[in-house]
């Protein structure tokens, strides 16, 4: 009996040392992601809002110097008198609501559709992910090959007129681009909604089956309250995207895209890249900007389907 308070006492003493070679190693982990965050986020983004607030000098040698609110006042008085600033927003939105309302449900689908293993399934899990890891500008150039060329002369073959390209007509070229860049994230998502489909437990599954329920039943209520977290991700970060989204039209047209298919993303970008020192100021008080409104936004979805998923897993 006098041996067990010491047996304790030597186990207490291995637990300990245990932890704090756990919690070293812990900390060991995260030195990287950690320093990487720092410097390339934190970094970034501070020189970033610094330069919201300052302007550049030609007079004083080319250096920047603080100039309070002067973009800002710049960015609002542009905003208002700018005729194609309601397009850029419009078109910004346009493709994110397609993205949610179409992308999304028919990834889920797909998804589906693959993690049940039905018929060709393999074959769709690759010709849909080859988008993800061929070169944006590779898979640029056989679309417009396809869109430009292909289109034209399937319809002329089989029903008989000659129609311009689908990016060079006026009427076609935003929707082919709508369809494009549906198309090229596509694969993505459908790797990742069937990746936290086959995390779901096979017991759920298989009491549902035993229960009578067929595949639409299955998906409705079991896949989809299951993968939930999953899909409120994807939402969130579309939302946080909408606008930076740049539509893949500096791959397509370079900096000469029509203002009529051009989103805030690709604006932005464009001016960043095209542009001189001198406009960086102005181009970082507007990415501000767009945080701060973004920002609420982001927070205010990710707060309610939080609670949609906890409501749906409780």
């Amino acid at each position: 009996m006098m041996n067990k308070p010491k047996a304790e006492k030597k186990a207490k003493s291995a637990f300990s040392r245990m932890e704090v070679s756990n919690r070293i190693f812990y900390a060991v982990m995260l030195i990287f992601p950690i320093a990487q965050f720092l410097v390339f986020y934190v970094g970034v983004n501070i020189n970033s809002i610094s330069l919201a607030f300052r302007e550049y000098q030609f007079d004083e040698g080319g250096v920047y110097t603080f100039a309070g609110l002067q973009n800002f006042r710049n960015l609002f008085r542009n905003l208002f008198t700018m005729n194609y600033a309601p397009t850029l927003l419009k078109n910004s939105l346009i493709l994110y609501f397609c993205g949610l309302c179409v992308g999304v449900p028919l990834a889920l689908f797909f998804s589906y559709y693959i993690y049940k293993k039905s018929p060709c399934s393999k074959i769709f899990r690759v010709i849909l992910f080859l988008p993800s890891i061929i070169s944006s500008i590779v898979m640029v150039i056989i679309f417009r090959y396809f869109a430009e060329r292909a289109v034209p002369e399937l319809v002329r073959i089989f029903f008989g007129k000659e129609i311009p390209g689908l990016l060079e007509n006026s009427e076609t070229i935003f929707g082919t681009l709508i369809f494009y860049n549906l198309f090229i994230n596509f694969g993505g998502n459908v790797l990742l909604y069937t990746g936290a489909m086959a995390a779901i437990d096979e017991s759920c599954v298989e009491a549902a089956k035993l229960d009578g329920a067929g595949y639409f039943r299955e998906f409705f209520f079991i896949t989809i309250p299951q993968i939930f977290p999953t899909i409120a991700t994807f939402l969130v970060v579309g939302m946080a995207g909408i606008f930076v989204n740049e539509m893949n039209l500096y791959a397509f047209f370079g900096p000469d895209a029509e203002t009529a298919v051009s989103t805030i993303g690709y604006m932005l970008f464009r001016d960043t890249l095209e542009g001189t020192v001198s406009n960086y100021p102005y181009l970082s008080a507007f990415g501000l900007f767009l945080t701060v409104v973004s920002l609420p936004l982001v927070i205010g979805v990710k707060v309610g389907l939080d609670r949609v998923s906890r409501a749906i897993l409780d």
